[in-house]
């Protein structure tokens, strides 16, 4: 441990970033100088156009701090405690006995990073970066109240940081690369040293042959970020009529994998063929052959149910004599009939994620892929898709299921995938991998095969 304080700046895409908030500083330029020749113009009064002017001259200073204030970061490193900045947005001092791990990673942070620290709700992270580059992911012992800016507060136990000298300030903190603060239960860890090496044996690539008839299938499917690797050999195989249910924790690769399955990232290496069409070759044959739910549903929300499924299938070219009897068939079938009308952006989230998958489903694709999609239902919303997914499967229909429910994945899935830093771990009916862990539940085998496993340190 250092005896010294150490300062860790981070400046190395100062570039981009000034960029970025140059552009927006025109836009807020361009804007002041509209709204002060409108006060010019219209205010009655000499004291109420000086008031006014003055109110929007200290705003576009605060806004001008705003942008620059992740060019302020700098974090330092005492013997007692590590103390985050990031420009005006984030002050924290986080004692180093709270500290766990720390991990080099690089991930896309968003624009939002231009307005300072956030709360990444979905990771359950603050996030306190503005660049990909020199990322690390800090992981606490015990949740910590961070204040992020004037008005907003959030409880965490990961926070994503930027520093230049990555390799130096990952040496001061002296902790491991990754850990996890909770550990799995007894059950679990009594069978870490064994069943991780004997499940990891059922995890072997599928031999795949033009004459097995699978759906969607992944070969040798890797993705690299610069020196990082998000997903390595990856070897899937969905046959018709199964419900594969893919596990993993976050970060884990599952977000990278089904981006590149549905052509929004293309692989490093490796082939995703989907009904026999190469997703990277003839990708308009694969797209129209399945259906694609993300995690979060991205709709038209000036349009109502009705006008969104009708825009969706002139996208895809259906008749408008086939699609008008399947609209109506989707919208009773996800009891969103009497809300068909209204605007979308008026729906709740459940409706919101219905009517997504009514989206997916309005071209009868063979394969639907669907990134967590029971999250935020209620629980007769999702008993009923859980029902209508079973009858999908019922007709021959491939459902590639991302989720975090490992009940869900239990009951519903006819057999599982568990992949943890890129790596499919296991794979196999839930029945057939828990008989070879020996465990009473697959929540044992997912802890058992993601727990206390290191990552590996990239340069």
């Amino acid at each position: 441990m250092q005896s010294d304080e150490r300062s860790f700046r981070y400046d190395a895409d100062r570039s981009l970033y000034t960029s970025v908030a140059a552009a927006w500083g025109f836009l807020l330029l361009i804007e002041s100088g509209l709204i002060a020749l409108l006060i010019a113009v219209l205010a009655p009064y000499l004291w109420l156009k000086l008031l006014l002017l003055v109110i929007l001259a200290a705003l576009n200073v605060w806004a001008i701090r705003l942008l620059r204030a992740p060019l302020s970061t700098a974090h330092k490193l005492t013997p007692a405690a590590l103390q985050l900045r990031y420009g005006h947005s984030l002050r924290a001092d986080l004692p180093r006995s709270n500290l766990v791990a720390a991990t080099p990673v690089r991930e896309t942070v968003g624009s939002l990073a231009v307005l300072g620290a956030r709360y990444d709700a979905e990771r359950d992270r603050v996030v306190a970066a503005f660049s990909e580059k020199g990322q690390v992911l800090l992981t606490l012992a015990e949740a910590v109240i961070f204040q992020l800016g004037p008005f907003q507060r959030a409880t965490a136990r990961h926070v994503l940081i930027n520093v230049d000298e990555r390799d130096l300030f990952l040496a001061a903190l002296n902790l491991p690369q990754s850990a996890s603060p909770v550990s799995p239960p007894a059950a679990a860890r009594s069978i870490l040293p064994v069943a991780r090496k004997e499940m990891r044996r059922g995890a072997r690539p599928l031999v795949i042959t033009q004459g097995n008839d699978y759906a969607l299938r992944t070969e040798d499917l890797n993705r690299h970020f610069g020196d990082y690797v998000a997903v390595e050999n990856l070897n899937l195989a969905l046959r018709r009529g199964e419900i594969y249910g893919f596990l993993g924790p976050n970060g884990a690769g599952k977000t990278t994998t089904i981006k590149m399955i549905v052509g929004l990232l293309r692989p490093t290496a490796g082939r995703v063929i989907v009904d026999t069409h190469d997703v990277w070759v003839d990708p308009l044959a694969a797209k129209s052959a399945f259906g694609f739910v993300p995690d979060r549903s991205l709709l038209y929300e000036r349009l109502t149910g009705v006008e969104y499924l009708n825009f969706l299938a002139q996208m895809r070219g259906m008749p408008q004599t086939e699609a008008d009897p399947e609209i109506d068939r989707l919208l009773d079938l996800l009891d969103l009939t009497a809300h068909a009308h209204k605007l979308s952006g008026s729906y709740s989230f459940g409706m919101k994620r219905k009517l997504a998958l009514a989206g997916a489903l309005l071209h009868r694709p063979p394969v639907l892929i669907l990134d967590e999609p029971l999250n935020g239902l209620d629980p007769r919303s999702a008993h009923r898709l859980k029902e209508l997914f079973g009858e999908l499967a019922d007709t021959g229909k491939t459902i590639f299921l991302s989720t975090h429910d490992l009940h869900t994945a239990e009951t519903l899935c006819h057999r599982v995938g568990i992949i943890h830093q890129g790596e499919l771990m296991a794979e196999g009916s839930a029945q057939e991998l828990r008989a070879l862990a020996a465990v009473p539940d697959l929540e044992s085998v997912f802890l058992a095969l993601t727990a206390d496993r290191p990552t590996e340190v990239q340069s």
